[in-house]
């Protein structure tokens, strides 16, 4: 969640963050796309490049569908 510790206001930051996890981890899997607990990726040596650039494409599926993200 990346979160400071020394920020006073750590303590309300959890819980929208934890909020957005869920929801990223939520848009991935629609894509396509599983990850560990909505925040943790693995690739395996056993991946071909096509196998990485279908991902790295679902991940820009994903990430053109967040606010903010040219």
């Amino acid at each position: 969640m990346l979160l400071d510790i020394d920020n006073p206001n750590i303590f309300e930051e959890i819980g929208p963050r934890k909020h957005m996890m869920e929801e990223m981890g939520a848009a991935f899997m629609a894509a396509g796309l599983v990850t560990l607990a909505g925040s943790r990726l693995y690739t395996s040596m056993a991946d071909t490049d096509e196998v990485v650039d279908d991902a790295l494409d679902r991940f820009e599926q994903v990430f053109q569908q967040v606010e903010g993200v040219p």
